[in-house]
């Protein structure tokens, strides 16, 4: 089969053609901005999921203990129940709150603080 002078620089046209274009949006993809744009926006989507992660977790994080035992080793966090502090008489706005039907409804309440241990020892963080 012969090929005639048009059909043959339609064929080269086409290729040349195709070829640019892949090679453009190949430019345009590995291009710096384009690669800073989405990094950009990873780095954002994981500040977002740690942040979101921090959000969840529940309860207070143990404080460092390095160096607060005085020379004692090992000093670790420990959570402990907390000493209740001296009522300073009540206000009119607790005496409001402070029904007799619901005064006994936490009793078992104790509220926990953390402190660093060392061997019987507790120190504050």
């Amino acid at each position: 089969m012969i090929l005639s002078n048009t059909s043959i620089f339609s064929l080269y046209f086409s290729i040349k053609s195709t070829i640019i274009v892949f090679f453009f949006f190949l430019l345009i993809l590995f291009s710096p901005s384009y690669c800073l744009y989405h990094h950009k926006h990873k780095l954002q989507d994981s500040t977002k999921d740690l942040l979101m992660e921090e959000k969840t977790r529940l309860g207070s994080m143990p404080p460092s203990c390095y160096n607060k035992c005085n020379q004692c080793h090992p000093c670790m966090a420990a959570q402990v129940p907390t000493t209740p502090s001296p009522s300073r008489g009540k206000n009119m706005a607790m005496e409001y709150f402070d029904s007799s039907i619901g005064a006994n409804r936490y009793s078992n309440y104790k509220p926990l603080e953390w402190k660093c241990r060392c061997e019987d020892h507790f120190y504050n963080p």
